[in-house]
């Protein structure tokens, strides 16, 4: 008798275990807010998802929010740093049923929903602030340039952040300079592939002050260093070839003129790296 109990007592804990561990692995954990997709266009058209964005240029942002099971009586917030561009910032493109259209407030930069389960699409048009990428110093005039990433969007359930649209901002001034280097460094390559087209010399000067350059521009003075970029020849035929294949007083023209070049633009970078820490001492301060 004793046995069957045992046995009927096994066969119930059986039975009710395999119960308990099919719901377990049938059950839906709860699912977050994901930013699921998204494009970025430029003020013509233009997809630049991929690519970079500018200071001061109008953007729409086109983004699916896919929310969940299991945030019910929560609330979510979308955020972006852009500039207002017109009356409002949001358009909701569907009819998703979290967003009150008739109480929500699309002219702010924030916005919050109710977090029910299904897609979101949202457009968002704004503008990256102008001075995004750029900053005066306060012992001059003059502005230094930083490529900056932006988080042009970001999601968040109250203090947690669940997903980002985040992109790289530039300016002109460094489109500028970019283009420029990789116009001289094409040059650089041109001559070091012919030996006979420049001389090593001047080569080894040019490489010099490329490097000089990029000091510069890591230090965000673009503009002086694309200054000193265009102190190099346009083309390879601009550059001394051996002496042997050539007077020698012409060979040591351009050597001189661009050593003195060089000169110049390294008291530049001395002076680069001085208000550098400078500027990094007074954030430190201020910190």
């Amino acid at each position: 008798m004793k046995r069957k109990r045992f046995l009927a007592v096994f066969v119930l804990c059986s039975v009710l275990a395999m119960v308990l561990g099919a719901a377990t692995t049938y059950a839906q954990p709860p699912s977050p807010a994901i930013i699921k997709s998204y494009v970025i266009q430029n003020i013509d058209g233009s997809d630049v998802t991929t690519g970079h964005l500018m200071a001061g240029d109008t953007y729409t942002v086109s983004l699916e929010i896919e929310v969940g099971v299991g945030l019910a009586n929560t609330t979510l917030a979308l955020t972006t740093p852009l500039n207002k561009v017109g009356d409002v910032y949001w358009k909701l493109e569907n009819d998703y049923a979290g967003v009150d259209t008739e109480s929500w407030q699309p002219g702010r930069p924030s916005i919050e929903f109710d977090a029910l389960q299904g897609i979101a699409e949202f457009t968002l048009r704004g503008s990256v602030p102008s001075d995004y990428t750029s900053e005066k110093l306060s012992s001059n005039e003059e502005y230094l340039h930083f490529t900056r990433d932006i988080s042009l969007v970001e999601l968040s359930l109250g203090e947690e952040v669940l997903g980002e649209v985040e992109i790289q901002v530039k300016d002109q001034a460094i489109v500028a300079y970019e283009q420029t280097l990789a116009d001289k460094e094409l040059l650089l390559q041109e001559a070091t592939t012919d030996p006979n087209a420049a001389d090593p010399k001047y080569v080894k000067l040019v490489e010099d002050i490329i490097d000089h350059a990029k000091d510069l521009y890591a230090n965000g003075y673009v503009a002086d260093a694309k200054t000193l970029l265009d102190t190099l020849p346009s083309s390879v035929s601009g550059f001394p070839i051996p002496v042997s294949q050539k007077s020698f007083l012409p060979y040591i023209i351009g050597i001189a003129v661009l050593a003195v070049i060089l000169i110049v633009f390294a008291g530049l970078f001395l002076r680069a790296r001085s208000n550098s820490s400078f500027v990094r001492q007074q954030v430190d301060e201020e910190a």
